[in-house]
Parts: C-alpha cells; sequence; structure tokens
C-alpha cells in the first residue's frame, strides 16, 4: 500500500480538478477512480458554465462566486473553456418587475 498525504475518490470533473489544484500545490494526492476518468456524471453533463445569474436576486454571494470560479477555471485551463456567450430572455407575459429586478441584481454581480 502507498501513503498519500490527500485520497481523492471519483475522477469526475470534481475530483480531477481537486486532484490537480492540490499538486499544483505541491501537495502528494493520488486520485482514484473506479472506471474510466469522467464516465460517471461529468461525462452526462451539458458541460456550461453557470454565470450566476440564477443567483442574482436571490443569493448574490453565490452569484458572485459562479463568476469567481469561473474566472479561476479560466486562468488554470482556459484551453478547456470556450466563452459562447448568453441570453436572459424576457417574454411578453413575464411581469416588467421581475426583469427589472433580475437585470439589476446581475448589474450588481457583475453578470
Amino acid at each position: 500500500m502507498t501513503d498519500t498525504e490527500v485520497l481523492v475518490v471519483g475522477g469526475g470533473s470534481t475530483g480531477c480538478g481537486v486532484a490537480r489544484d492540490l499538486a499544483m500545490r505541491g501537495v502528494d494526492v493520488t486520485l482514484v477512480e473506479k472506471g474510466n476518468l469522467t464516465n460517471g456524471t461529468t461525462g452526462r453533463m451539458h458541460g456550461l458554465l453557470h454565470s450566476g445569474g440564477r443567483y442574482a436576486v436571490s443569493d448574490q454571494s453565490s452569484a458572485k462566486e459562479c463568476i469567481e470560479e469561473n474566472r479561476v477555471l479560466r486562468d488554470i485551463a482556459g484551453h478547456c473553456v470556450e466563452m459562447t456567450g448568453g441570453l436572459f430572455v424576457q417574454l411578453k407575459d413575464d411581469p416588467d418587475e421581475y426583469f427589472e429586478e433580475k437585470l439589476a441584481g446581475c448589474r450588481e454581480c457583475g453578470i
């Protein structure tokens, strides 16, 4: 048996990202995965980074955390990120007040 400082269980995007980050910081890390890397949930995800817009009104700290984590991911693995933009759509029956509040929340968070 081999000793390790940190054992990461699961080779999905989170496990691989955590293991990489720890290794880059000089931590002795071992990652174990029962199957192929990204074979579980990660292999079935849509692959979009969350803008934080969902939380812009109700939880601005989470919205800002999404923005910061997106920045970190672009810094450490920019070759894996394609900026595609996004839209917030207001339908004709949507209340103006809701959309204005959402827009104001996004602006406050920097989205």
